[in-house]
């Protein structure tokens, strides 16, 4: 095995062995901190869904607004062109 190998696998056996005996801290957590932690979650969670719901109703919009333009300025351009008095000037 190259050293290189050697000298990663090596730090992954000692990485394990100190997870492993590592004792569990006597440390008080309050609501406030669990709290915060749920919340935390529930707002990456909910940012996740807004991302990906902007990412299709953006897209969607701009179709729709596109075919509104279509549709209303074909029909401003006959409307238009119906209304529009007949220009009698006399010079």
């Amino acid at each position: 095995m190259p050293q290189k190998h050697r000298s990663i696998a090596g730090a992954g056996a000692l990485a394990a062995v100190l997870c492993l005996g590592a004792t569990p801290a006597a440390a008080y957590i309050g609501p406030g901190l669990g709290m915060g932690v749920i919340a935390t979650i529930f707002g990456s969670i909910a940012a996740f869904f807004m991302v990906l719901a902007g990412l299709v109703w953006y897209p969607f919009k701009v179709m729709l607004r596109k075919r509104r333009e279509k549709k209303s300025g074909a029909s401003a351009q006959t409307s238009a062109a119906a209304a529009a008095p007949q220009d009698q000037s006399t010079e």
